[in-house]
């Protein structure tokens, strides 16, 4: 039995493995309570992922007590639509990292590359996330489980926020060769399960995005001021990354 914290609320689940599946299923039953169906070769990082992101329909589904069974809605065809939001949230420079469990080996994503995940206990005072080919997280050797698992998660989650301003002002760059009426600058944000929006006319993308290769990066900001399927003539190869992923970095 796994547990997954949203607020005050506990959600407890199963996971079952089925080889040769291809899709992801989360169940509600009256006896096995929520249990999630999944095909070989994912990790419990994955299914917190999917957790987290239907813990609003799930809890819905317990306090009513109904069976229920949601399929994986249809993958995302194309980039978000520009819009312009009624305010602009706040930057979440270190916003906290959902509470997963991680383990020696785990990959994480970071501009379409798999990075393995390297757990260094040592004598310090302070957590630290460095990157040299992998993620290396050294982490002071009284911390628990628990203080490992939030601890990591942040400095997972800084990190990544640290280099979304460099990395996507580069594929801003890019886009700019290709298109005379590209924004001067972009800025990022905290933006759930949206790749981008626009606030007070400026493009924001979602942090989580650096999981993406470059070049989904670049069709993602054009797709927000002009058509990025007219302006990348491998335009299908640049979004097939949205169709095949989602943006939970972990």
């Amino acid at each position: 039995m796994y547990t997954y914290q949203t607020g005050n609320q506990t959600i407890d689940y199963k996971i079952e493995v089925v080889p040769n599946r291809t899709d992801i299923t989360v169940q509600i039953c009256d006896k096995e309570g929520v249990k999630v169906i999944i095909p070989r070769g994912l990790n419990e990082n994955n299914v917190r992922s999917i957790i987290a992101r239907k813990a609003t329909w799930i809890l819905k589904q317990l306090n009513g007590s109904q069976p229920a069974e949601e399929k994986p809605a249809a993958p995302k065809k194309e980039a978000v639509k520009k819009e312009t939001a009624k305010k602009e949230a706040p930057k979440a420079a270190a916003s906290a990292a959902k509470t997963g469990s991680f383990e020696e080996g785990d990959k994480f994503p970071y501009l379409g590359r798999q990075y393995r995940l390297n757990i260094v206990r040592g004598d310090v005072a302070k957590a630290e996330m460095t990157f040299r080919a992998k993620f290396i997280a050294t982490v002071p050797e009284s911390w628990n489980k628990q203080q490992t698992n939030e601890g990591i998660g942040q400095l997972l989650t800084e990190w990544y926020q640290g280099r979304a301003g460099e990395k996507f002002q580069e594929a801003l760059k890019s886009v700019k060769k290709a298109a005379d009426n590209a924004p001067e600058s972009v800025k990022w944000d905290e933006l759930g399960e949206e790749y981008a929006t626009t606030q007070d006319n400026t493009i924001v993308l979602n942090w989580r995005l650096l999981t993406a290769p470059l070049a989904t990066i670049e069709y993602v900001i054009a797709s927000q001021f002009t058509n990025a399927d007219e302006l990348f003539e491998d335009a299908a190869e640049r979004k097939q990354w949205l169709s095949d992923n989602t943006l939970n970095a972990f």
